[in-house]
């Protein structure tokens, strides 16, 4: 049988040489190699900010030499812009992956050596960049504890992160307590202060009313042990919330907009399987409003973008969700938004004789909590996130993640916002890509140096002869 496997090898070899007049090859791919290729040509842009602050001077205010009315910051921030290309016309092939604490019109302003306009860029060829953490201070405007920032440009990975850890934002003092044109010695300060004296005594009855109405449910005899250490918790909650609001009712200058904790910003582009993907996210585990007051227990945005090249293999998705907000302590949680503050349901099991009077307490305390916002100014809007763009021949897709804007009005009727500070701002992500456009096809080998004019077919036929001859020998020896 050997035999025969070798003689019917040999001469299909010699009948393929003598009858064909162009050469057929195969090529088969290597074993354990990758399937999936990156598209030829793709580029990926991406911009996340965990944290954006906008604040609009009120008109009456004067001229400040050196500071504009309108100020932005941007707080821990990335960007990336890579494009990939393999075919012999469009841009070059580049990387730029840049991680920065803070950008805009407001560090612009402020002096180079406080550490503000810190970041970190790396390109196409450099080696990774990072730097460790610090701490960063500007006396009522920024106190920042900054974490690892990261940057990294290589031929298939363009990826930033930026990280805080704690930081403190804008005391209203240092945002009000100017002079206004309109009155000799009148701050825009005093003029909140004012607004929150004509509210401060309806919202410390409200709250102390609700505190005392879960003293009296506490007191009721028969709760279980359950029900006790609930009604217990939320009594301790209110004393807090109390405390707090006595304290913004006093001194409404030293109240810090918003204190963080926990941010982080990142961003990637690569290919994925047979595509480019852009990703950029940010993270939020903890956002303080007014001192403690309210408190922002978690947001997440993030917007993906895929391509191919080829139809249909165009994507892009967003996620993040209108965050829940925590009032005082994490036993009270509620909504935040335009229509203001929602209290919801107390956890923990309590029995039907005392539901109705905590009900009760949580609606004067919604209440008490709603009558303060107002007086400040504050309150909240979610921006759902959105698909940007998604090309049916599959070659761009964008996507733009949610957004969570605390916006503090001015005390100035008809000023509108005086800030506006918005978690995920500009989280985006896009992809563009293009497949190879050119089929490379490997020569005929008999056309070159020899034309078609049969001179060439006495070389063809002598090794076909040659292959005969050594066909025939093996028969002899294997027979």
């Amino acid at each position: 049988m050997a035999g025969k496997v070798v003689r019917r090898g040999a001469a299909v070899t010699a009948l393929a040489l003598v009858s064909s007049s162009t050469l057929a090859l195969a090529t088969a791919a290597p074993a354990g190699a990758s399937k999936s290729h990156a598209p030829a040509y793709y580029q990926g842009v991406t911009s996340a900010n965990v944290l954006g602050v906008a604040l609009h001077l009120p008109s009456a205010l004067p001229a400040v030499p050196g500071l504009p009315k309108d100020l932005a910051i941007n707080l821990i921030g990335v960007n990336g812009n890579a494009v990939h290309n393999t075919l012999s016309a469009g841009t070059h092939t580049a990387s730029t992956a840049i991680s920065s604490l803070a950008s805009g019109s407001l560090v612009d302003s402020l002096p180079v050596d406080l550490g503000l306009k810190k970041s970190l860029r790396a390109t196409l060829g450099m080696r990774p960049q990072a730097s460790s953490a610090q701490h960063i201070a500007v006396p009522g405007i920024v106190d920042l504890n900054v974490g690892g920032l990261t940057a990294l440009a290589q031929g298939d990975l363009n990826k930033a992160t930026s990280v805080l850890t704690d930081g403190s934002i804008m005391q209203l003092g240092q945002l009000l307590d100017l002079k206004s044109a309109t009155g000799a010695g009148t701050t825009l300060l005093s003029t909140l202060q004012s607004q929150i004296n004509s509210v401060s005594n309806s919202v410390t009855s409200q709250v102390t009313n609700a505190l005392n109405t879960v003293g009296q449910a506490l007191n009721q005899p028969g709760l279980s042990d359950t029900a006790t250490q609930t009604l217990s918790a939320l009594q301790s909650t209110l004393q807090t919330i109390q405390d707090k609001v006595s304290s913004i009712l006093g001194n409404v200058g030293n109240t810090a907009v918003l204190t963080v904790k926990t941010l982080n910003a990142s961003q990637a582009i690569a290919p994925a399987a047979n595509a480019a993907q852009a990703t950029a996210s940010v993270n939020l585990a903890n956002l303080n409003l007014l001192n403690g007051l309210l408190t922002v227990k978690g947001f997440v945005s993030q917007a993906v973008a895929t391509a191919t090249g080829k139809a249909g293999g165009a994507h892009a998705t967003f996620s993040g969700h209108a965050p829940i907000v925590a009032v005082g302590t994490p036993l009270i949680s509620a909504t935040l938004d335009e229509t203001g503050l929602n209290i919801q349901d107390v956890t923990g099991q309590l029995p039907a004789q005392v539901t109705s009077t905590v009900d009760t307490a949580l609606s004067t305390l919604n209440n008490a909590l709603n009558t303060l916002l107002g007086a400040l100014g504050v309150h909240l809007n979610f921006v759902p996130g959105h698909v940007d763009r998604v090309d049916s021949n599959g070659r761009y897709a964008a996507a733009t993640g949610p957004e969570y804007d605390i916006v503090v009005d001015s005390p100035v009727p008809g000023d509108g916002a005086l800030a506006e500070v918005g978690l995920g701002h500009g989280t985006t992500a896009s992809v563009a890509a293009r497949p190879a456009t050119k089929v490379v096809q490997l020569p005929n080998p008999q056309q070159g140096a020899l034309p078609h004019t049969g001179a060439n077919l006495p070389l063809i036929g002598g090794s076909a002869l040659a292959l005969m001859v050594g066909a025939a020998v093996l028969r002899r020896r294997f027979s």
